[in-house]
């Protein structure tokens, strides 16, 4: 069933944003198509945008704040003390339109005990609890809500290769997440016939479905913790890069310690090139045994002898005497009687066929290339290559020490290179922890018991045989095949659909950016796990917030569901030529399109957004303090003042407003 979403409204009351109540309904059925909401900084914007991204997506409920955060929406000691409310309690409610049905989410804040109460109204009534319809949850979800209430912040994660948000959008509007909740219920039912039959006795059942149980808890437990860690991996690599950047650039005013530190860094790194290469040779010379010990090599040597001394293989085949059986003519051109060609038949017995001639001669031929005339030399060359390996290893720590000690030398008359220098070796220090750690999941040890072992593969094979002895004992193995079957359809079907949706929105959304910014050439190149870019790993601000619109609108467009977009500052980080680009852009966005701006936003933005969008509401908020615009504000026809805020509807007065900071 498609979605049709809409945010009616929302009101607060008792919280750090002035007290306010927002409609941005056109009639009793339907919302404006474009509302603009003008509040200077230091009004409440990110408080308030935190506040719908907690109610739509069930935050408190989901993940409960803890005293700290709930008191953190209280309102300063300044505004506390209003008449209309106690000052111990705050309120935010957002209002929705779901299909034409109303739908409402209330937060109700008790700032003395530190709690917040959440409660969902549906026309059914009021519930404690966030209960959204059914068909609304998978986009009412934490991670998912922002991508519609969105500010700049997305813009960036959306990029950034630690995150996956970019796929994920994908994967929840698309649906596709469904293929694996088939074959999540696919599994249930095979365990659901293992359960209902018996075999080898009610124990013997039992104990290979623990097996099983366990098997598949302790593999989701280690890819979830793996997944995590590749997030801090890849979270710290970028930070890494990023600060010893900015140590570089502290370093500039120091020609000689820049130069030094830069030949240290690059000498560090053939170091650690040469561990790396001389790793991959001595773990490819382990796969000979000769190389391990030349024990080995002399038992082999001695095992191709004794088949040089039997004269094996022989020169002639079986077959070739099977063969001359069945003509009519031996080799020497007598005629082949029946007595003959049985003799043959019998004799030919005695001799290897070709496939075991082929084989004995491979084995001599290996043995002849790695062993060679000397026994002791593979074991040798093994050696060297494992001291080669500890001179690298020896060089690399004395580099890193040498580095340390320039970075530190650099950075101590500056306390403030002092801290980077610092945060540098604390995520060095992490990373190679991180590193260690992700390299434990691949551990092919097969020696330790289940609970103890961390490499995934390993215990994916014991899963898979553990599942196996499970169909045998049920008689449930044919059945078994089935499931296996159905699940690499289903994993297939996944796969490939993410990749032809990720390449046809990569492609429009390229299309998109060639509108938005035709004179530059930032690309997407692809979707994995985030938005790749091509030929860099970011943009600037506004060129990852221009990307991310292009990849949103096409999102949302090529979907059947249509829901609200939220924004923050949509034009603030964008020069004004791309400012009139992107205008013409967000009636496409969606359906519903609701921005809080500033009035420095509004040139080069506002006209063209007018042109494109028709009929806007225009909504202007701010606290109260600034006695002219309260004056001009009262003069309005559209005008609402609470204890500590006021709200202007109306054009005019949104365009004259030029207030861009409140304290």
């Amino acid at each position: 069933m498609a979605i049709d979403l809409r945010i009616a409204g929302w009101e607060a009351s008792g919280l750090r944003c002035p007290d306010h109540s927002i409609s941005l309904l056109a009639n009793e059925t339907s919302c404006y198509p474009v509302s603009l909401i003008q509040m200077p900084n230091g009004t409440g914007k990110t408080t308030t945008l935190n506040l719908l991204r907690a109610a739509l997506g069930g935050e408190p409920i989901k993940e409960p704040w803890d005293a700290e955060k709930v008191r953190s929406f209280r309102k300063t000691e300044a505004w506390r003390h209003l008449p209309e409310h106690q000052d111990s309690e705050g309120r935010f409610q957002v209002r929705l339109l779901y299909n034409g049905a109303r739908l409402t989410f209330t937060l109700n804040f008790d700032f003395e005990d530190g709690r917040v109460d959440f409660s969902t109204t549906l026309q059914s009534g009021m519930k404690r609890g966030f209960h959204p319809p059914r068909e609304l949850e998978r986009f009412l979800k934490l991670d998912f809500v922002h991508f519609f209430v969105f500010d700049g912040e997305l813009a960036n994660l959306l990029i950034d290769s630690s995150h996956t948000d970019a796929e994920t959008a994908i994967d929840d509007l698309f649906q596709l997440k469904n293929f694996n909740l088939i074959s999540t219920r696919v599994r249930e039912y095979w365990e659901h016939e293992v359960q209902g039959r018996t075999a080898l006795g009610e124990k013997g059942v039992r104990q290979r479905t623990n097996t099983v149980k366990k098997l598949r808890e302790r593999i989701a437990e280690l890819e979830r913790i793996r997944e995590q860690k590749e997030k801090e991996f890849a979270g710290s690599t970028k930070r890494l890069k990023e600060i010893e950047s900015e140590f570089d650039e502290g370093l500039k005013a120091q020609a000689t310690q820049q130069e030094s530190l830069r030949q240290a860094n690059q000498d560090l790194a053939l170091a650690r090139r040469g561990i790396d290469e001389q790793t991959a040779k001595i773990v490819l010379a382990l796969k000979s045994p000769c190389s391990v010990s030349h024990i080995f090599a002399l038992e082999l040597l001695d095992f191709k002898q004794g088949l040089d001394r039997a004269k094996l293989p022989e020169s002639a085949a079986k077959e070739f005497f099977s063969e001359l059986a069945e003509e009519d003519l031996c080799v020497c051109g007598r005629p082949l009687d029946s007595e003959s060609r049985r003799a043959l038949v019998e004799r030919a017995q005695a001799y290897l066929g070709s496939e075991d001639v082929a084989l004995l001669n491979a084995i001599k031929g290996q043995i002849s290339d790695h062993v060679g005339d000397e026994p002791g030399a593979p074991e040798h060359a093994m050696q060297t290559q494992i001291d080669r390996l500890h001179e690298y290893s020896r060089e690399a720590v004395q580099l890193r020490t040498l580095r340390d000690r320039i970075e530190s030398d650099a950075a101590g008359g500056d306390p403030t290179l002092q801290r980077v220098a610092d945060e540098i070796r604390e995520l060095r220090d992490n990373i190679s922890s991180l590193k260690r750690a992700l390299q434990s999941f691949d551990d092919p040890t097969d020696s330790l018991r289940d609970e103890n072992t961390v490499g995934i593969t390993i215990l994916k094979r014991r899963l898979t045989d553990a599942e196996k002895m499970l169909a045998e004992v049920t008689n449930t193995l044919e059945l078994r095949k089935k499931r296996d079957i159905v699940l690499k359809v289903l994993e297939a079907a996944y796969s490939e659909s993410r990749a032809a949706l990720s390449k046809e929105i990569t492609a429009e959304a390229n299309k998109r950016i060639d509108n938005l910014m035709p004179d530059n050439r930032i690309r997407i190149a692809r979707i994995d796990g985030s938005l790749k870019l091509e030929g860099q790993e970011a943009g600037s601000t506004g060129e990852n917030l221009s990307v991310a619109y292009a990849f949103l609108s096409t999102l949302f467009s090529g979907s059947e569901h249509s829901l609200p977009f939220i924004v923050d500052s949509p034009a603030n980080p964008i020069d004004l030529k791309v400012r009139r680009q992107v205008a013409p852009l967000i009636p496409q966005l969606c359906d519903q399109f609701v921005a809080f701006t500033i009035s420095t936003e509004r040139a080069g933005f506002l006209d063209p957004l007018e042109e494109v969008a028709g009929y806007i509401n225009y909504l202007t908020m701010f606290r109260k303090g600034n006695a002219e615009y309260e004056e001009r504000a009262s003069a309005q026809a559209e005008v609402v003042k609470t204890g500590d805020g006021v709200l202007v509807e109306g054009r005019d007065f949104f365009r004259s407003f030029h207030l861009e900071t409140q304290d």
